[in-house]
C-alpha cells in the first residue's frame, strides 16, 4: 500500500513539473501580449477599459485562431468600442468565426456590445471575486450572447492575469471538459471512461478532473487546462493524442502516460452525446481541400521524422516550427 502510495505521489510529481515546464516555456498568446504592450503605453483609461478589452477578445476567440480574434479586438478597440457604443454602420465587417458569415459575426457583435460594457462595469464595481462566482455571474446573471462557458472561463484567467487591481480567487476555477480534455484524462490515467461519465457539470468525471487540478496545482488548477486540450488537437495544430491510434513519439505527457483506450475514443464511450459536438455533413469544397492536402504533407514530415529518430523536445520544436511556418500559407 505505501509503496502504490510512493509511486502515485511520484507520478503527481511527474506530471506537475512535465505543466510547469510547458507553462514557463509556451509563446505567450497574441492577445496578451498585444494588452500588456498596450497597457505599458498608458492605453487604456481605467480598469473598465482593461476588463472590456479583455472581455471583447475573450469573445472573438471562439472557432477561429487567437490571431484572428486579435484583429477583431483591434479592429473594434480602434473604433472606440472602449469608449462608446458603436453604430453599426461604422463597425468594419469583422473576421468571421468557422461556420457563419462576416456580417452575420459582425451584427451579433454589435449587438452584444451594450452588455459587454454592462459586464464589464459590474465586473469593475467589486475588487475581489471568486472565480467560480465570477464565472456563474457571467453565465447567468450578466450574461452576453456568444460569451458561454469557455470563453467566459478564458476571460477570468485573463482578468486575473492582467488586471492587479482586481483581486480573483483563482482556487476555485474549474476546467472546461470537453472531448479533447476528457481524452487526455482518460489516457493519462485520470479518469476510467467505463465508471467516469461526463454529463454535465458535477457529474462523475467533471468532479474527478476538477479534484485532480486541485491537487497537483492547489493556487492555479487552471494550469492544468491548456497542456491538456492542446494535447488532444489535429496534428497539424501542434497535437499528439487522436481519437484513435494516437501519436506517442514527442507527446508532452509521453513519459507519465498509461496509455489507456489507445484505439477506441474514449469520449464516445464516456461523455453523453448530448455534450459532444454534432457533426454536420458537408461537401469539401477548394479549402477544405487544402486543409486535407496540408495534413498529409504534416504526415510525411512527422514520418521523417520518425525515420531519422528524432524523438523528445527536438521533435516537438520541429513540429511546431513546421506548424508556424505553413500556418498562414
Amino acid at each position: 500500500m505505501e509503496q502504490n502510495n510512493n509511486l502515485q505521489e511520484k507520478w503527481l510529481a511527474k506530471i506537475k513539473n512535465i505543466i510547469t515546464a510547458y507553462t514557463r516555456n509556451r509563446a505567450p498568446d497574441p492577445f496578451m501580449i498585444w494588452f500588456r504592450q498596450k497597457d505599458s503605453e498608458e492605453f487604456f483609461a481605467d480598469d473598465f477599459e482593461r476588463v472590456l478589452a479583455i472581455l471583447i477578445d475573450a469573445r472573438f476567440d471562439q472557432r477561429t485562431t487567437a490571431e484572428k480574434a486579435l484583429k477583431n479586438t483591434i479592429t473594434v478597440v480602434n473604433q472606440e468600442a472602449l469608449k462608446r457604443l458603436i453604430p453599426r454602420e461604422q463597425i468594419t465587417l469583422l473576421i468571421p468565426r468557422q461556420g457563419m458569415t462576416a456580417e452575420k459575426w459582425t451584427d451579433l457583435f454589435y449587438s452584444s456590445l451594450s452588455r459587454l460594457h454592462k459586464l464589464a462595469r459590474k465586473i469593475v464595481a467589486r475588487k475581489e471575486w471568486d472565480a467560480a462566482e465570477l464565472l456563474d455571474s457571467m453565465l447567468h446573471d450578466f450574461k452576453v450572447p456568444y460569451l458561454g462557458v469557455k470563453t467566459s472561463r478564458l476571460a477570468v484567467r485573463w482578468l486575473h492575469e492582467l488586471v492587479p487591481n482586481l483581486k480573483i480567487d483563482m482556487t476555485t476555477y474549474k476546467i472546461p471538459v470537453d472531448s479533447l480534455v476528457y481524452r487526455l484524462a482518460c489516457r493519462i490515467g485520470i479518469i476510467d471512461p467505463s465508471i467516469d461519465k461526463y454529463h454535465g457539470e458535477d457529474s462523475p468525471a467533471d468532479l474527478k478532473i476538477q479534484s485532480f487540478a486541485k491537487q497537483v496545482f492547489p493556487d492555479k488548477p487552471y494550469l492544468l487546462d491548456e497542456p491538456l486540450w492542446s494535447t488532444g488537437r489535429q496534428a497539424i495544430r501542434g497535437g499528439h493524442c487522436f481519437p484513435k491510434n494516437p501519436d506517442c513519439n514527442g507527446c508532452l505527457f509521453q513519459s507519465i502516460c498509461r496509455k489507456r483506450s489507445l484505439d477506441i475514443d474514449p469520449a464516445k464511450l464516456g461523455i453523453d452525446t448530448e455534450y459532444m459536438p454534432r457533426r454536420v455533413k458537408h461537401v469539401p469544397n477548394s479549402k477544405h481541400r487544402a486543409i486535407r492536402q496540408d495534413q498529409a504533407r504534416f504526415a510525411e514530415f512527422v514520418e521523417e521524422l520518425k525515420q531519422k529518430g528524432i524523438r523528445g523536445k527536438e521533435y516537438r520544436e520541429k513540429t511546431m516550427q513546421w506548424v508556424r511556418e505553413h500556418r498562414d500559407k
